[in-house]
C-alpha cells in the first residue's frame, strides 16, 4: 500500500470520526429536548480494486421505529378522544349536582311535591300557595338551566372542533411542505434528520386531533392517511373546511366537516374518523349530550303531563270566571277526534253551589243539561258553539286559533270541569280539560307529547296560505356524516298526501328511510334505513300550522324539537299572578245538600303531590328504554345513567392513558437519548479519531525517512 493510500485512509477516518462526534454531541445536547429523536451516525467502508481504502460517513439517520411510532399515534388518538369525552361529559354530570344537595334537580321536585302535600292540609294558607309556586318555579327553572347548560357544552364542543380543524390544516400543510424539503435535500446528499424530526413532531400533534396512518415514500417523504384510508398529506395536503354554529339548541343541525383531498375529492370527515380529539368532541356533541338532554326533557315533559292532569281534575275556590286553554295548534274537530267518555262543564256561584251542570258524552256525541233537563247532540267541528247554545246563556264556550275557553254566564260567578267518576273522558290518556289545557298549572311553549290524533284522512293543517310550507331535512348516517339535505314542500290536503311527499324517493326522503303515521295516536315517526339506522335533523322550518300554531317539526316532535321542551316550561301566568287560582279542591257532583266546592278542601292538592309515586308509562328517550315507572324512579335512573356515563368516560380516559404511557415508554426506549450509550459512542469515536491521527503521524514519519534518504 502506498503512503498516499495510507494518508487517504487516515484522513477519511478523521473526517468520519469527526462527523460521528458531531452526531453524538447533538444527541447529548438534546437529551432533555421534548420530541427529539436520537441520531445515528452511519459509516461505510471504501473499497478500490478489492482493497480497503478507508471509510466514509453514510447518511445520518434517526433511530426511529415506524411500528412503535404508529402504535404511539394510535394510542395518542384514543387517549385524546377519551380525554375530550370525559371533559365534556363531566361538565354535564356536574350540572345535575350532588344528590344530597337541596338544590339538586330531583330534590327540588321533591320539595315541590312536599309543599303541595303541606298546602293540601291547609288549602286556605296564602303562604302555602306561594311556597308551592316558588318551589315549582324553582324546579322548572332548574330543568331549563340544565338543558341550556347541556346546549352550552355542545356549543363549546363545536367551537373546539373548529379550532382543532384549523390546527389540522396547518399541520397537514407543514407536513406536506417538509416532504418537499426532505426529498430535495436527500437528492443532494444533505442531512435531513432535522426536517424528519420536525415532521415527526407534527405527526405527534396531528395524532392527538385525529387518527392517522403513516407510510414511508421512496423519496424520503411520507404519506399520511386516516385509518379508513382517506388521503391527508403526501404530495400536497388535504384541506378541511367547517362553519361552526353560533346558537345551539337541541334541534340544531350542525354543518358537515368537508375535507378536500390533495386530488380534489370532497368527503365528509365524520365518515372517516375513528378516534382523536375531534372524534371525541363530535361524539359528545352529537350523541352523549343529546341522549342526556332528551331524557331530561322527557322527565320534565312527563312531570308536566302528570301535574297538569291532576290540576285539571281539580278546581280553585272560588272557581275562576273563565278557563282559557293552551294553543293546541289544531282544530277542535282534530282535538276531539278519539275523545271518549263523559265530562261535566259546571257553573257555580260565589258560595260554590252548582248553578248549571252540562254532562257531555263524547262517546255518544250528546249532552245533557242539569241532570237530564234537556238533551241534544253536538258536532266535533262546531263543538264550542253547540255547547254555548245548549247552555242558553248560562255559560259561553269559544274556540279561536287553536285555543278553547269556557266562561261563566248569567247567574254564575265561576266555572269548573270534572270528569265522570265511572266513565271519565279520555283522549290518549288525557281528559277533556287537560287535552285543551283549560286548567293547566304548568304552561309549555311546545307540545309535551307526540299524540296528535291525526289520521291519514285528516287535514294536515300546513300550506294553508298562498305560499307552500317547506321543511329542510338533513339526513345523517350513524357516524354523523351528512348523506343529504332534502327540502320537502308540505302539500296542502290530507296527511296521506304529506306522507307521500315525505317518502318520495326523488324529492323526499324515501331513499334514506320511511315516515309513518301511527293509526292510533297520530304520532309521526321516521324509521331510517341501515344498521345502525340513518337519522334526520331539521335544518330549516318556517311553517306554522293553520297560521297560528307551531311548526311542522315542533307539532310532530321531529328533529330534536322535543329536546327544547324544558326551556319553555313555566307556572301558568294566571296562577303565578294570582295564587288563589291554584286548584286545590275537587268538584263534588254527588253532594246536593252542601256546596260542590269547599274552601277547606285540599284533595286536589293531595292528588298533585301523589304524582311522583304514581306509576306511569314513559316513552323511550335518550339513555332510558322507557316503560312503566314512577317519576321518582325515572329521575333516579336519569341521575344514575348520567353518573355511569361520566364514570365510563373516566374509565376509558384512564385506560387509554395507560396504553399511551406504555406505547410512549417503548418508543422512547428506542428513539430517546441514553447518556450511557452516548458516552460509549463518544469514547469510541474519540479513539477512532486519535487512531486516524496516529496513522497520519506514521505516514509523515515515513515521508521524512524517504526524504532523508535522498
Amino acid at each position: 500500500m502506498s503512503i498516499n493510500g495510507i494518508m487517504n485512509i487516515a484522513t477519511s477516518g478523521l473526517s468520519t470520526a469527526q462527523n460521528a462526534l458531531k452526531v453524538t454531541s447533538d444527541n447529548i445536547s438534546n437529551v432533555n429536548t421534548p420530541g427529539y429523536i436520537r441520531k445515528v451516525a452511519n459509516q461505510q467502508t471504501v473499497v478500490y480494486g478489492g482493497q480497503g481504502a478507508g471509510v466514509t460517513s453514510g447518511p445520518t439517520t434517526l433511530a426511529a421505529d415506524r411500528f412503535l411510532e404508529q402504535a404511539t399515534y394510535k394510542a395518542q388518538s384514543a387517549s385524546s378522544a377519551a380525554q375530550a369525552s370525559y371533559d365534556l361529559v363531566d361538565q354535564i354530570q356536574t350540572q345535575f349536582g350532588d344528590i344530597t344537595d337541596t338544590n339538586n334537580l330531583f330534590n327540588q321536585m321533591n320539595s315541590a311535591m312536599s309543599s303541595l302535600a303541606s298546602v293540601a292540609e291547609s288549602p286556605n294558607s296564602s303562604a302555602g300557595r306561594q311556597e308551592v309556586i316558588s318551589n315549582l318555579s324553582g324546579f322548572l327553572a332548574e330543568g331549563q338551566r340544565i338543558s341550556e347548560k347541556i346546549q352550552q357544552v355542545r356549543t363549546d364542543a363545536d367551537t373546539r372542533i373548529d379550532t382543532d380543524l384549523k390546527s389540522v390544516n396547518d399541520l397537514l400543510k407543514n407536513i406536506s411542505t417538509l416532504n418537499s424539503t426532505i426529498s430535495s435535500a436527500k437528492i443532494q446528499g444533505q442531512d435531513v434528520t432535522g426536517s424528519q424530526t420536525q415532521q415527526t413532531q407534527y405527526l405527534d400533534q396531528l395524532s392527538k386531533l385525529m387518527d392517522i396512518k403513516v407510510s414511508q415514500n421512496d423519496n424520503g417523504g411520507i404519506t399520511v392517511r386516516t385509518s379508513s384510508g382517506l388521503m391527508l398529506a403526501g404530495d400536497g395536503a388535504a384541506t378541511l373546511s367547517y362553519t361552526p354554529t353560533a346558537s345551539v339548541d337541541s334541534s340544531t343541525v350542525f354543518n358537515p366537516i368537508t375535507i378536500t383531498t390533495p386530488a380534489g375529492e370532497k368527503r365528509d370527515l365524520a365518515d372517516n374518523l375513528a378516534s382523536g380529539e375531534i372524534k371525541g368532541l363530535l361524539d359528545v356533541r352529537d350523541k352523549q349530550s343529546v341522549a342526556v338532554n332528551d331524557q331530561l326533557n322527557q322527565y320534565m315533559s312527563s312531570f308536566t303531563e302528570q301535574l297538569n292532569a291532576a290540576h285539571n281534575a281539580a278546581s280553585a275556590v272560588p272557581a275562576p270566571a273563565t278557563l282559557t286553554g293552551k294553543n293546541t295548534s289544531a282544530t277542535q274537530d282534530e282535538m276531539l277526534n278519539g275523545m271518549t267518555g263523559t265530562t261535566n262543564l259546571v257553573t257555580v256561584d260565589t258560595s260554590g253551589n252548582i248553578v248549571h251542570q252540562m254532562a257531555v258524552d263524547f262517546s255518544a256525541g250528546t249532552w245533557s243539561l242539569d241532570n237530564g233537563a234537556s238533551t241534544g247532540t253536538f258536532s266535533t267541528s262546531s263543538f264550542a258553539s253547540d255547547i254555548t247554545s245548549a247552555f242558553g246563556g248560562a255559560a259561553t264556550m269559544s274556540f279561536n286559533n287553536g285555543v278553547m275557553s269556557l266562561t261563566a254566564g248569567s247567574g254564575a260567578t265561576g266555572v269548573a270541569i270534572a270528569d265522570s267518576t265511572t266513565t271519565p273522558s279520555s283522549r290518549f290518556g288525557q281528559g277533556f280539560s287537560q287535552t285543551f289545557g283549560l286548567n293547566d298549572l304548568v304552561s309549555s311553549k311546545l307540545p309535551t307529547n307526540t299524540s296528535t290524533g291525526l289520521t291519514l284522512s285528516s287535514t294536515s293543517g300546513f300550506s294553508t296560505g298562498s305560499t307552500p310550507d317547506s321543511v329542510s331535512f338533513a339526513v345523517k348516517n350513524s357516524n354523523g356524516g351528512t348523506l343529504s339535505t332534502v327540502n320537502v314542500q308540505i302539500p296542502s290536503g290530507d296527511m296521506n298526501s304529506v306522507l307521500t311527499a315525505l317518502n318520495d324517493t326523488n324529492t323526499g326522503l324515501g331513499r334514506y328511510g320511511q315516515f309513518n303515521l301511527d293509526s292510533t295516536t297520530g304520532a309521526l315517526t321516521f324509521n331510517g334505513y341501515g344498521s345502525p339506522a340513518n337519522s334526520i335533523g331539521v335544518s330549516a322550518d318556517s311553517s306554522s300550522r293553520y297560521g297560528y300554531g307551531v311548526s311542522f317539526s315542533q307539532f310532530f316532535s321531529l328533529g330534536g324539537s322535543a329536546g327544547n321542551v324544558a326551556g319553555g316550561l313555566a307556572v301558568s301566568n294566571a296562577i303565578n299572578a294570582n295564587p288563589a287560582n291554584l286548584s286545590l279542591a275537587t268538584l263534588n257532583l254527588t253532594n246536593t245538600t252542601t256546596p260542590a266546592l269547599v274552601a277547606g278542601d285540599g284533595s286536589g292538592g293531595q292528588a298533585m303531590s301523589d304524582i311522583a309515586s304514581k306509576s306511569v308509562t314513559i316513552p323511550r328517550a335518550g339513555l332510558n328504554s322507557g316503560g312503566s315507572t314512577t317519576l321518582t324512579r325515572y329521575g333516579s335512573d336519569l341521575a344514575g345513567q348520567v353518573g355511569n356515563l361520566a364514570a365510563n368516560a373516566k374509565t376509558d380516559q384512564q385506560s387509554s392513558d395507560a396504553l399511551l404511557t406504555e406505547a410512549t415508554n417503548r418508543r422512547s426506549s428506542t428513539e430517546g437519548v441514553n447518556l450511557d450509550e452516548e458516552l460509549v459512542n463518544l469514547t469510541t469515536y474519540q479513539q477512532a479519531y486519535s487512531a486516524s491521527g496516529r496513522l497520519i503521524q506514521a505516514a509523515k514519519d515515513m515521508f521524512d525517512v524517504l526524504l532523508n534518504m535522498v
